[in-house]
């Protein structure tokens, strides 16, 4: 599966990526109150931030849009990349 990046624009609500992120990591994390998340991991706590944008159009139909970023502490890119990958797969629609 291709790693899509740090920051990325998702196609989702805020509520629906704060309702990912509880299903995967298995924590409260604050996401659905301040749009930002703190996740604990072995290796450090990775950060997530999302930006509303605007929504995008393809003919009639209309998608929710959210800039995410995911910030990992230095040092922890690689297990940080692994980790967002297996996210990835996590938040596919009909099974990945």
């Amino acid at each position: 599966m291709p790693f899509f990046g740090f920051d990325r624009v998702m196609s989702c609500s805020r509520a629906d990526l704060a309702r990912w992120l509880t299903e995967f990591s298995g924590s409260d994390h604050g996401m659905a109150q301040s749009g930002r998340a703190q996740i604990a991991l072995p290796w450090g706590d990775l950060t997530v931030t999302t930006e509303e944008q605007p929504e995008r159009r393809i003919g009639l139909a209309r998608f929710r849009s959210l800039r995410v970023r995911f910030i990992a502490p230095e040092g922890c890119e690689e297990p940080a990349r692994q980790w967002i990958t297996r996210f990835d797969q996590h938040t596919q629609r009909g099974g990945g």
